[in-house]
């Protein structure tokens, strides 16, 4: 059999599996590899350093590649071509972190896909076309993202030091995750960071948690949230002229992997406003999707 390899390159981490047939042969997390924000040979670089790292010293016969930010053709065809400098003698495939996330769980047919993980974003297939909603980035867009949920905790907790908001459990618990205190210090943490975009999405996760214990201020945040993330998957359904048929909507990313307040708002408000439309969570991860579109670079080789 031949090896292939799937990754999905996140703003959070960059995942890998390996697989010989049906055998995992191989898996590892690396470093993020969003070419949105990153150099692309930089990107590229992390990425093939990861695919070594969980090959062993195999060779693979194909690697598929979904990358945060390479929706955009000119992107992914650059990291391509990095990537087969790195990488030579493979059957290399690239797309966006949307598509491997939809395969991951429904393999083929008209499918939808909303990922809310560092950056935000609604992606179907529906009659052999693709369609998008959102997926701007973390300066244009990602609405419900970790990033924005995130920066909305980190802008409530400035605006109380200046009096323009409440110092509440929200704002403590910011000052706790940054282990700083003052807008100064939090400021300069922020900034200061080599990363600050997975910094500000690090606080997503402590706003759910306040959130499912009643806390008022990150319930609006969450509600909010919410709001966005089904508005974008509202505006798919529209586009890609989905509202007649039965179709499945994939949840994805690290903020719709556990049961929590955003989940029950958006799985009620998909329920009472797009009722043909049915949730699938719990799928396998992301880079299994991209495994599998890997096996499908070597059927059409």
């Amino acid at each position: 059999m031949s090896v292939v390899v799937g990754v999905d390159a996140g703003g959070t981490a960059t995942k890998v599996v390996a697989a010989d047939g049906d055998r995992i042969t191989g898996e590892f997390i690396g470093e993020p590899a969003n070419v949105r924000i990153a150099d692309v040979d930089d990107a590229a670089e992390t990425i093939a350093r990861a695919v070594r790292s969980a090959l062993s010293g195999a060779d693979p016969a194909a690697v598929f590649v979904g990358a945060a930010g390479a929706g955009r053709n000119d992107l992914a065809q650059t990291l391509q071509r990095a990537l087969t400098v790195r990488l030579p003698g493979i059957a290399i495939g690239v797309s966006d972190d949307a598509r491997i996330a939809l395969r991951a769980s429904v393999a083929d047919g008209d499918a939808m896909v909303l990922i809310a993980g560092t950056g935000s974003i609604a992606y179907a297939e529906s009659g052999g076309e693709k369609y998008r909603t959102g997926g701007y980035g973390y300066l244009a867009g990602d609405e419900g993202s970790a990033f924005s949920l995130g920066a909305a905790a980190l802008r409530l907790t400035l605006r109380s030091y200046d009096g323009r908001a409440v110092r509440d459990a929200l704002a403590i618990a910011v000052e706790e995750t940054f282990g700083a205190t003052g807008a100064q210090a939090i400021l300069s943490d922020v900034y200061d960071s080599r990363q600050p975009v997975r910094k500000v999405a690090a606080l997503a996760p402590v706003v759910l948690r306040l959130a499912g214990e009643g806390d008022r201020s990150a319930g609006k945040l969450v509600q909010s949230a919410a709001l966005e993330l089904f508005d974008l998957v509202k505006s798919l359904v529209k586009l890609a002229n989905l509202q007649e048929r039965d179709v499945p909507l994939v949840f994805s990313g690290g903020m719709l992997a556990e049961n929590s307040l955003l989940t029950y708002l958006l799985e009620t408000r998909v329920a009472n406003e797009l009722p043909m439309v049915h949730v699938v969570k719990g799928g396998p991860a992301a880079q299994f999707g991209a495994l599998a579109l890997a096996r499908g670079l070597l059927a059409h080789a």
